[in-house]
């Protein structure tokens, strides 16, 4: 009778040990597994709000070394200062239609962030975009909703005078590879006649024919460095006739031989060919954009590039 006493109690401990899950504290070794289950399972549709990145997480939640294997080590570059040590807690991970998502919030001395990470259905990591915080250093704060449709929308609000405010909402896509893509922006914010709201401007443009080019007051087209010196970021906007046919497109393209570049959407027949030259670039449809202009006009001509701001010491 003892010896079935011990045995069952021996094949208790081994069933408690094999399905203790590991706590991300510590650095042993983790499997994708073990990383996966440390986040709260969850369905969309997905919000994630400044007074969500506000509650109080326990220090032991915080993911350490083993656990942020799996992420990058520029999980929260631009966010904290170089000397200040963030902790970050997993929060979600949510099943999406070409991607998964796992939501994962960073802690620092000044603010609070939320982070959307895309990983490809096998579990690996592909990217990440900044989607909510508890306020930035002009007062703006951010959240984030994913819904039934993968539609990401980051909403940021930013306090004005009295009781005004200017909230500003982009609407993005996401590909298998992780890549994102404007595809609306909405708007109350003051503008000034003649403004052009870029959402792109702040990204580094370090490549040779990163910068904006312009063409009249209201069209413009904007490249933004790449992942690598083969690919750059763009956002092209303008108005004709007036005002009468608009058009607005962003996305990721790749450069060509003949310091040319090339956009093709993954969603649709619509492309664009860049031809950049000294100062200038040259811009057509290569594909149907209808979904993103008016009907009488299109995604053409030549645009100047204008010198950049030289910043302040």
């Amino acid at each position: 009778m003892k010896r079935i006493l011990l045995l069952l109690l021996a094949i208790g401990v081994l069933a408690a040990c094999k399905s203790k899950k590991k706590t991300g504290r510590g650095d042993e070794p983790m499997t994708f597994e073990d990383f996966q289950a440390l986040f709260t399972p969850g369905t969309l549709p997905y919000k994630l709000t400044p007074d969500t990145l506000q509650l109080k997480l326990a220090d032991s939640l915080a993911l350490d070394t083993a656990a942020m294997h799996f992420l990058p080590d520029t999980l929260g570059k631009g966010d904290f200062g170089k000397r200040e040590q963030a902790d970050y807690f997993p929060l979600q991970r949510i099943p999406g239609g070409v991607v998964n998502y796992m939501v994962v919030r960073g802690d620092g001395r000044s603010q609070s962030v939320g982070y959307l990470c895309f990983f490809d259905k096998k579990g690996k990591y592909l990217s990440r975009i900044r989607v909510a915080n508890t306020g930035s250093a002009d007062g703006t704060t951010s959240s984030l909703l994913i819904d039934n449709k993968n539609v990401i929308k980051i909403s940021s609000e930013k306090r004005l005078d009295g009781n005004r405010s200017a909230l500003k909402e982009d609407f993005y896509m996401v590909d298998a590879k992780g890549t994102t893509t404007l595809i609306m922006t909405n708007s109350n914010g003051p503008a000034n006649a003649g403004q052009i709201f870029n959402p792109i401007d702040t990204l580094p443009r370090k490549h040779k024919f990163s910068g904006d080019y312009t063409a009249g007051d209201m069209s413009i087209v904007s490249i933004r460095d790449g992942e690598d010196n083969k690919t750059f970021q763009f956002f092209i906007t303008f108005s004709k006739d007036n005002g009468a046919c608009k058009g607005e497109l962003s996305g990721k393209g790749n450069y060509l031989a003949g310091n040319r570049g090339e956009y093709k959407d993954k969603e649709s027949s619509c492309g664009i060919s860049f031809q950049f030259s000294a100062g200038r670039v040259n811009i057509r449809e290569i594909g149907g954009c209808g979904a993103y202009r008016g009907i009488k006009c299109f995604f053409e001509g030549g645009f100047v590039k204008k010198a950049e701001k030289k910043k302040k010491k």
